[in-house]
């Protein structure tokens, strides 16, 4: 397991009602079946009649609620495992999602992946190379290019066309869609 794997506390609430912590961390990287791992933690149960968990803990970032469903806990489990596939970092991919305002679901990583739109130590330096890439500057005769304002440039793209997420000293930058 790596630092970056989704987990979750999954807590009997038979036992929490009946002032007794029992429970397990289940990983969401998609080795184990969900609704059984939770069935073992309820079955093993030191109160009669466990039927109902919920979530006590999590470790990855974004939001969950204390009472999730399976559907929602498949669906992070299942990002995960495209995420993976795909050799993103979970932890940005995970930053997009919460940026966007989105749950972390499958159909993100699609959209993480259409978004991203490079990586540099700055955005000014991120708009110097997109602009030099995408012949934008051509226009612009050679001896004034210097006067040109990339920091004023990369604000406004800010604005209205990418944001930025901070990562290992290193700036990702993704498109507004």
């Amino acid at each position: 397991m790596t630092n970056d794997t989704p987990r979750i506390y999954v807590a009997c609430l038979a036992s929490y009602n009946a002032g007794i912590l029992h429970g397990n961390w289940i990983d969401l990287d998609g080795t184990e079946d969900l609704e059984e791992r939770i069935s073992e933690i309820l079955e093993a149960s030191p109160e009669e009649d466990a039927e109902e968990w919920a979530v006590h803990d999590y470790e990855f970032c974004g939001q969950l609620s204390e009472y999730p469903g399976t559907d929602t806990l498949n669906a992070i489990q299942e990002a995960y495992e495209k995420v993976e596939a795909e050799g993103i970092d979970w932890e940005i991919f995970c930053e997009f999602c919460a940026h966007r305002g989105h749950d972390i679901e499958a159909g993100q990583v699609e959209i993480f992946s259409e978004a991203y739109a490079g990586t540099a130590d700055s955005l000014e330096n991120w708009c110097i190379e997109f602009l030099e890439e995408t012949g934008q500057l051509e226009s612009i005769p050679e001896n004034l290019r210097h006067y040109f304002d990339y920091a004023a440039f990369a604000r406004d793209m800010e604005i209205s066309d990418v944001f930025t997420i901070e990562h290992n000293s290193e700036t990702l930058v993704f498109w507004n869609h």
